[in-house]
């Protein structure tokens, strides 16, 4: 029986004829109850099968084994931007340094990201559309780093939220223009900001700053191009228009109402609330600006309870945790799942949330669930996640595309 791998390097098994975990518990990312005593085994990157150790054929395969530690999908963070520095002025610093060094900042996210087990991220805004180029790199073999989803650059009007991260548009011939500029630079999705913002230049708070008219011309461009539509939305008021034109997910959503979740349910609208970041705010609040701390905790105090409320309805609701923002860097995904956990979910759904539930919502067919033919993305980690959602911030083993990490 060969042993795993070293920790932290990368080894490439693709190529090999089969690797195998065995003695495992299958936690297989759909919200079925977990089954013991299994092995799961992949070749050239693709799981070929699953079921009771007794019954595996291991002839010929790298061997690691589970000793009973639980199995399941790499996880999925709904809301990154790997471009921009983790500090408390870096939205604002990113505008003033070459586009290279935003581009190398990019690479490196998402080499944290895959290090944290984080094996896919959908990155919604970076700078001069970077996180475009990093997921061909990924894509292409050239970058070990998560598999990104890239929104290049956003939308947002003269003098609106998110000016770093987008391109500023007003009118609906710019809107249309604009979506297809960034389907024809190699977009996966397209990022709106409808509204103000928390932190950096340019709109703050619950303002609506773009039009209805502006927003159904963003999203029925983008669909006809089979892109998604992400909007940044705080408030009641942006929610309202925001479903109105029919975006895909709402990010953040602060203070939804029940009647707003409930139609959320109704129209398939998932919600990505990035907890994350006003936490990380407000273990720091006396060494912060009085104004920035302000605005941090408007939405707060909203955020909580319209979480709780979406969860409780029914709404689709996503682990992200809008990394780049201050004191935030890629990989505290299981962070923002125990603070779902918190607010109602139970470990089982946020680990469906953060698996199968976002790789369905993004129309990723292959990874997101253990299951033959699917991806082998996968993390093994020694305790149940399900009594211990912590316990995914320490994987054993990370499994990216076959490849053991």
């Amino acid at each position: 029986m060969a042993s795993p791998p070293t920790a932290g390097k990368r080894f490439n098994l693709s190529l090999m004829a089969r690797v195998a975990i065995t003695g495992a518990t299958i936690l297989d990312g759909t919200g079925s109850a977990p089954v013991s005593d299994q092995a799961i085994i992949w070749e050239a990157g693709v799981i070929s099968w699953i079921g009771p150790d007794p019954e595996a054929i291991l002839d010929h395969a790298l061997l690691i084994e589970a000793d009973g530690g639980t199995v399941l999908p790499g996880l999925i963070d709904s809301h990154v931007h790997i471009s921009v520095a983790p500090t408390l002025t870096g939205i604002y610093d990113i505008t003033e340094e070459p586009v290279e060094r935003s581009l190398i900042r990019a690479a490196n996210g998402a080499g944290l990201l895959l290090r944290a087990g984080i094996t896919t991220a959908r990155d919604v805004g970076s700078r001069e559309g970077v996180a475009i180029d990093v997921a061909a790199a990924q894509r292409d073999g050239d970058l070990a780093g998560a598999r990104i989803l890239a929104s290049g650059r956003g939308l947002t009007p003269p003098g609106g939220h998110g000016q770093a991260l987008a391109v500023q548009v007003r009118g609906v011939d710019e809107v249309v223009a604009a979506v297809r500029a960034e389907h024809g630079r190699g977009a996966d999705l397209i990022k709106l900001f409808p509204t103000g913002g928390v932190l950096g230049a340019g709109t703050h708070g619950f303002d609506v700053v773009m039009t209805l008219d502006e927003m159904n011309a963003a999203v029925e461009t983008a669909h006809q191009l089979d892109m998604h539509v992400a909007a940044h939305i705080h408030g009641p008021e942006g929610i309202d228009m925001g479903l109105d034109a029919g975006v895909d997910t709402i990010e953040h959503g602060t203070g939804a109402t029940r009647e707003q979740s409930e139609r959320m349910v109704e129209d398939g609208v998932a919600m990505v609330p990035t907890l994350v970041p006003l936490v990380a705010l407000r273990q720091r609040e006396l060494d912060l600006p009085r104004d920035l701390m302000k605005r941090a905790n408007e939405v707060g105090d909203l955020q909580s309870e319209s979480v709780a409320t979406a969860i409780e309805v029914g709404v689709r609701v996503l682990p992200g945790t809008d990394a780049g923002t201050p004191f935030n860097p890629p990989g505290g995904l299981v962070q923002e799942m125990e603070l779902l956990v918190e607010l109602g979910m139970s470990p089982n759904e946020v680990i469906v949330a953060a698996t199968s539930a976002a790789a369905d919502t993004f129309d990723w067919d292959d990874v997101g669930v253990l299951a033959i033919g699917n991806v082998a993305d996968l993390l093994l980690v020694d305790e149940s996640p399900l009594e211990n959602v912590g316990t995914l911030s320490w994987p054993a083993t990370i499994v990216q595309d076959g490849v053991v990490i």
